[in-house]
């Protein structure tokens, strides 16, 4: 049954409008290292029609969001305090946070728009002059 519906819902999904895909991003925290700079975040791409780089860019199941619970939604809600605006690239598909320069390229295949873009909405952060600077420094665009 699990698996039908694992078929069926991107068939689902790509019969209905073009509506924004996005994936909602919370950072637990652990005693043992510091509290994430973002603590709750929203991501999407656009300029990219393939939903299933969002959905296995989403998952939960890496080393790397072990800390972290990611959740698909049909869009990122408002609330948020300011954007990262980057060009999509194949790190940015292996970590939310990788606007143009981090992550690994080696794991996806596929070829990528050059007009692409992710838009990371941050809603709550430890340090926002930190969130700034992490993204500037990653090749994104800052905005409120």
């Amino acid at each position: 049954m699990k698996l039908a519906l694992a078929f069926a819902l991107p068939l689902a999904l790509a019969a209905l409008p073009a509506a924004a895909k996005s994936c909602y991003v919370t950072a637990a925290t652990s005693g043992a290292v510091p509290p994430p700079v973002i603590k709750e975040q929203c991501f999407e791409f656009t300029g990219l029609d393939n939903g299933d780089a969002l959905d296995w860019a989403c998952r939960n199941n890496t080393e790397e969001v072990l800390n972290e619970r990611r959740e698909t939604r049909a869009s990122c809600p408002g609330g948020y305090f300011a954007t990262c605006t980057g060009r999509m690239t194949p790190e940015s598909l292996t970590s939310a946070r990788a606007t143009g320069s981090q992550g690994d390229p080696q794991l996806f295949e596929g070829t990528i728009p050059e007009d692409a873009k992710i838009v990371n909405y941050y809603y709550e952060a430890t340090d926002h002059a930190q969130a700034k600077i992490d993204c500037e420094s990653g090749g994104g665009t800052w905005g409120q």
